[in-house]
């Protein structure tokens, strides 16, 4: 298993469709931080973004995919200087079945929008979403170049104005894989990456890395890791720290400490062989490094998860 599927594998995604929009000019939605990641889809029409940190608003037209990784408050608006409602006051006391579509507007230029939103698993350290920017702007003659992306996209739209058995099953699992194929989409179209994304990317680190993954059983070291990456110990390190913004040994530990926690989450797996899989020698060595990187024991982090 490749790296990026690993951690995307525990991550635990999961995501779904709020609604489709059916704005009409003017019109402006104005939506605040959230705890979950938030995408928009312009389906058609044209519109403005406007967040915090960006010195103008930036154009989008229909086609356009916008995420928010870490759930970024942003306004969207038919016109840059168009006074929005929020989005709780758009939505109001509406009973919203089957994805809408929520209607808002003046009769003006028409737009239609879908919103949705990808969750993850909020008691693990996700270093996938640490890499990632405020928001992600794949651009409609952008998506075209990725088949994959706008079939997707496509289908996502089609169960959402559609009423059959399972819609919603449907456009869930259709979601999570619309997340796999932006983060595909954002490293090919990033000329340079910082982060794990960047790290995985990079030919020679990548190889660490994906050896890490597949094997946190082994007993890695520096000078171990550099030879998989066919560099030199000190180059290897620089590099890796540059990339990754932490030292290989520090990713490591991490890696070993996500998967001890996937184990955790039920009683299927004992102490000893948790400690044996994540590259300890003894189940009190195991025990000391998941306290020091959680500030719980093992123990008591598998019951509070399962209780």
């Amino acid at each position: 298993m490749d790296a990026l599927t690993d951690i995307l594998n525990s991550m635990r995604m999961r995501g779904g469709v709020f609604f489709r929009c059916e704005f009409s000019a003017p019109w402006g939605m104005d939506i605040g931080q959230t705890p979950v990641a938030e995408f928009h889809v312009i389906v058609r029409g044209n519109c403005w973004l406007k967040m915090a940190g960006e010195a103008e608003p930036i154009h989008l037209q229909g086609g356009d995919l916008l995420v928010f990784p870490h759930g970024h408050a942003h306004e969207l608006l038919d016109s840059p200087g168009t006074i929005p409602s929020t989005a709780q006051e758009i939505v109001g006391s509406k009973k919203i079945e089957h994805y809408g579509p929520v209607t808002f507007g003046k009769g003006g230029m028409p737009a239609t929008i879908l919103c949705g939103y990808f969750q993850f698993d909020e008691h693990t350290q996700h270093p996938l979403l640490d890499a990632l920017p405020a928001y992600i702007h794949i651009h409609g003659t952008d998506v075209t170049e990725f088949s994959w992306l706008q079939s997707t996209i496509n289908f996502i739209g089609y169960e959402t104005r559609s009423e059959r058995p399972g819609n919603e099953a449907v456009v869930n699992r259709l979601v999570e894989v619309l997340f796999i194929q932006i983060m595909r989409a954002y490293t090919t179209q990033s000329a340079t990456q910082t982060g794990i994304l960047g790290a995985i990317a990079d030919s020679k680190i990548g190889l660490a890395i994906n050896a890490m993954h597949q094997h946190p059983e082994q007993s890695w070291t520096v000078d171990k890791l550099a030879k998989v990456a066919g560099m030199s110990r000190s180059a290897f390190a620089v590099r890796f720290h540059e990339l990754a913004g932490r030292t290989p040994i520090q990713y490591l530990t991490s890696w070993r400490m996500s998967k001890a926690k996937e184990m955790l989450c039920s009683y299927a797996t004992n102490m000893t062989v948790i400690a044996e899989l994540t590259g300890y020698k003894s189940e009190a060595a195991f025990s000391k490094a998941f306290k020091k990187s959680s500030g719980l024991s093992p123990g008591a982090f598998r019951r509070k998860k399962l209780l």
